[in-house]
């Protein structure tokens, strides 16, 4: 397991730095062609991915709960779920209760069973 978390690290930090190259290219490149002048491009670029990655930083889970329309959850709304998330945070010595969301998707999930479709003859 902590392979793959490792894994995911180095992949996150590879994605985000490969982004930021794009940018500045293109910033360059946009640069040249606008103002004449490609390092002008570049701090330009390079000013749109730090506040990028700024706004990913601190607002991103907010940005991606908002989209795909979380609704957080409580005690008192579906209690047996939330009883089982706090047995889970006592048993790994959480300090804090995660917030819990549900998404309201039609697609499968783990807890839904399908019927197969019959053949009939």
């Amino acid at each position: 397991m902590w392979e793959q978390i490792r894994d995911n690290q180095v992949r996150s930090v590879l994605l985000v730095t490969a982004m930021g190259i794009i940018l500045l290219l293109i910033g360059y490149v946009i640069g040249l062609y606008f103002l004449g002048s490609g390092e002008a491009g570049l701090v330009i670029a390079a000013l749109v991915w730090g506040i990028m990655n700024l706004i990913a930083l601190f607002q991103g889970d907010s940005i991606i709960l908002s989209m795909s329309g979380a609704k957080k959850i409580g005690p008192d709304d579906h209690p047996r779920l939330y009883n089982v998330v706090e047995e889970m945070k006592i048993a790994s010595g959480l300090q804090k209760m995660p917030d819990i969301y549900i998404v309201d998707d039609p697609a499968l999930n783990a807890s839904q069973r399908v019927e197969a479709p019959t053949m009939q003859p």
